[in-house]
């Protein structure tokens, strides 16, 4: 199991609060990592005033990219008193997407924490910054939503207990590996949750009673039983194994906000071609319902 010991925070330029700091300063006082701050300084009302002169618009870009320097310095300065090991780095680029995932490739970190503002209902998905992390961070990519950290937490790791393919045992693996290292790490509680589809609709009239219920009867067996092995694997007890009948866009949000988790690891499988530039719309819209904070991990499928 690979540890955490290097983490990429990405700062908010201007902006007081930082949560994705406070949470990554959280983690690295729990496994003695590094902190890697962040910051892309670019300033849209100086990028495109195309009527300054070179030496004008420079005068203004250093002294943004100065400011935000001396902001990282101010936030990384209590962090060293803590005995944290802090490094900073700050860039001028329009696109903040790009520079974030060169700089995470360069520096081979164990993950990426970012904050994720909070979005009305109005919109579909978290803002293309975000999903483009997502889906191309060499890292598992933590979005920092709301919620304090309590002392006792719990984490909540949503998987596949009815897997199709060995690809998608190995996303098991690799969420739970994640959860489990971060709930022992920080002392909280690990959950697991797999949701698994209903009876389908259509079933003859004169069968159906039978079959819908030889139906439910075997799945949720098949699902509680993988689940209760995956639990025994990785120490989670029955009481914390959640085997939900329903949709996944509904059941992870569901015992998310029963349990209060303050984060939940979740997967997603990576193609290399035209399909896997989505991350999915069942992932896109658990994303969109799950109030509080989520790490995504993923494993590559090469193309066929």
């Amino acid at each position: 199991m690979r540890k955490i010991e290097k983490i990429f925070v990405v700062l908010e330029a201007q902006q007081e609060e930082q949560p994705a700091l406070i949470r990554a300063a959280y983690i690295a006082e729990a496994t003695g990592a590094s902190l890697h701050l962040f910051m892309c300084a670019y300033d849209t009302a100086i990028g495109i005033a195309s009527f300054l002169s070179g030496k004008q618009k420079s005068t203004f870009v250093q002294t943004i990219v100065d400011g935000s320097r001396v902001m990282a310095k101010r936030l990384s300065d209590p962090l060293q008193e803590k005995g944290i090991d802090v490094t900073t780095e700050t860039v001028w680029d329009r696109h903040h997407s790009d520079a974030i995932i060169k700089a995470t490739r360069e520096g081979e970190y164990d993950l990426l924490m970012k904050y994720a503002r909070h979005r009305t209902r109005a919109d579909v998905m978290f803002n293309h910054i975000d999903w483009k992390l997502m889906r191309y961070s060499p890292c598992p990519v933590m979005l920092v939503k709301t919620g304090q950290w309590d002392d006792v937490g719990q984490v909540l790791a949503a998987i596949d207990a009815a897997p199709e393919s060995t690809l998608h045992d190995s996303l098991n693996k690799a969420i739970l590996e994640r959860a489990s290292y971060l709930a022992e790490q920080l002392d909280f509680d690990l959950h697991l949750v797999s949701a698994y589809p209903a009876p389908p609709v259509f079933v003859p009239l004169s069968k159906a009673s039978e079959s819908l219920d030889n139906y439910r009867s075997k799945m949720s067996r098949m699902v509680e039983t993988n689940l209760n092995k995956l639990g025994e694997e990785y120490g989670v007890i029955a009481e914390h194994q959640h085997a939900i009948e329903g949709p996944v866009d509904w059941a992870i949000p569901k015992v998310s906000k029963d349990l209060v988790a303050e984060f939940v690891v979740m997967g997603n499988v990576s193609r290399e071609s035209l399909t896997g530039l989505s991350i999915g719309n069942t992932a896109e819209s658990i994303l969109d319902q799950l109030n509080t904070n989520v790490l995504m991990v993923r494993v590559s499928e090469s193309p066929g």
